[in-house]
């Protein structure tokens, strides 16, 4: 939970702790994408430049651009044609180095999620796989390890509408924090639940921690308990480490317990198969485009509009807290590619009436 509270239910558990049989069912979609398109609609609709701002020129993943990694990597809905799913990934960038110490507390959270907590592990990282090449991108834009991916996992184990305790999304933000980070909490939008602006603004979050305390351990401990309660821990205990400070009663005992969940979930995710996980071969294609519009719109006007299910139309834009767009028109709408033209049309027809 980012970041002050002083309790939080970790999803993924810890070794105590018995592993919950019945979990929800995995579904593949993705509601948010940052391929932006050139074209816009007649008078009223325009593209949006939006996250890409966070790429530094000439970044690349794999040897191929941005825009082609992000395409290959999202659609609207798996296919099962070969030719629409895409490479192997997330790689982990070797650019940016996660120190994961060898600690007692680490090893003994990732021997629980190896075994009694295997089976809530491994539905965590399949419920991550339509997320994770866009996420680790943009943890990397910033200059933070995408193994950091795991932080999302221990918040939310990547459920959809995670809420608990106020803490709202997959990386789990109070609504100060994410309001200071620059997303959009009100009546109409949280964007807490957007996949990309959320990941956009923990992984600001966590680089400023970062340089704050200057160790991804103490950062991780922060985002969790907040950067007080760190501070105040470290300067009780003359101390310079999260290790030091991890004894005893110098921290809360869910902080004690949460950094080395994550750096366990970390060096697991940077190397799956000699843990006995399976790594996806191919990720399913999603396709979608935002589409900024300067009408508020019902959502099922426009479901009505392109002939798709209005429970279809919410997963796609999960930010939207009502089924309409709000007054200002301050967010753009998330559309299948392949219903942008009949959108326009219908949009258009809407102005001219």
């Amino acid at each position: 939970m980012a970041p002050d509270s002083g309790f939080c239910k970790h999803q993924l558990g810890k070794p105590k702790s018995a592993v919950r049989n019945g979990l929800v069912k995995i579904v593949l979609f993705l509601p948010l994408t940052l391929i932006f398109l050139s074209t816009s609609v007649e008078a009223r609709t325009k593209p949006k430049k939006d996250l890409w701002q966070v790429f530094p020129a000439g970044h690349s993943h794999k040897g191929r651009s941005i825009p082609q990694q992000l395409e290959g990597a999202l659609s609207f809905a798996p296919s099962p044609d070969a030719s629409r799913l895409s490479p192997p990934g997330p790689t982990w960038s070797n650019k940016i180095h996660l120190s994961i110490p060898d600690h007692s507390a680490i090893q003994r959270y990732i021997r629980f999620y190896r075994e009694e907590g295997r089976k809530t592990f491994a539905r965590s990282f399949e419920r991550s796989w339509p997320y994770l090449p866009l996420m680790t991108e943009i943890l990397n834009s910033h200059g933070v390890p995408g193994e950091l991916i795991a932080v999302a996992m221990i918040e939310s184990s990547f459920k959809p509408g995670a809420s608990y305790r106020g803490a709202v999304g997959f990386w789990q933000f109070m609504a100060p924090t994410a309001r200071y980070m620059g997303l959009r909490v009100d009546q109409w939008v949280d964007e807490r639940n957007d996949p990309i602006k959320s990941t956009d603004a923990a992984a600001r979050y966590l680089k400023l921690l970062h340089e704050q305390f200057g160790s991804w351990p103490l950062a991780l401990a922060a985002y969790n308990a907040g950067r007080g309660t760190v501070s105040n821990a470290l300067k009780s205990r003359n101390a310079k480490t999260f290790w030091q400070i991890g004894k005893g009663g110098a921290l809360p005992k869910i902080t004690r317990q949460y950094v080395p969940k994550v750096l366990a979930t970390a060096s697991i995710l940077r190397d799956l198969e000699r843990h006995g996980f399976e790594r996806p071969e191919r990720f399913p294609v999603y396709d979608v485009v935002p589409v900024a519009v300067e009408t508020p719109l019902r959502l099922d006007q426009v479901a009505r509009w392109l002939e798709m299910p209005l429970k279809e139309l919410k997963a796609l834009n999960p930010a939207l807290r009502l089924d309409r767009l709000p007054p200002d028109c301050g967010v753009e709408l998330h559309l299948p590619s392949s219903v942008r033209g009949r959108f326009e049309l219908a949009y258009n027809r809407f102005v001219r009436e």
